[in-house]
């Protein structure tokens, strides 16, 4: 994946679980910049980009969710 976007036919990660934060991210900016592509060329987006997508911004949001409840855990234990 050492290119700036990552088209539907590219291998794509089974698990992003086991993928580290930044490597999540570099994927949201890849799969963003297909987006872009693909609407410009075809006026609407490959389904197969768009479930990624959706994928990418779920565990995103795990992610998010993750951190601010160790946060405030570890607010309360140092309260």
């Amino acid at each position: 994946m050492g290119k700036s976007r990552i088209k539907p036919e590219d291998p794509f990660p089974e698990n992003l679980n086991s993928l580290e934060d930044d490597q999540v991210e570099v994927l949201n900016s890849k799969v963003h910049r297909q987006l872009e592509v693909e609407y410009v060329e075809a006026g609407s987006p490959d389904p197969e980009t768009e479930h990624r997508q959706e994928e990418v911004n779920e565990e995103l949001d795990d992610r998010d969710i993750m951190s601010e409840t160790s946060n405030q855990h570890a607010a309360e234990k140092s309260a």
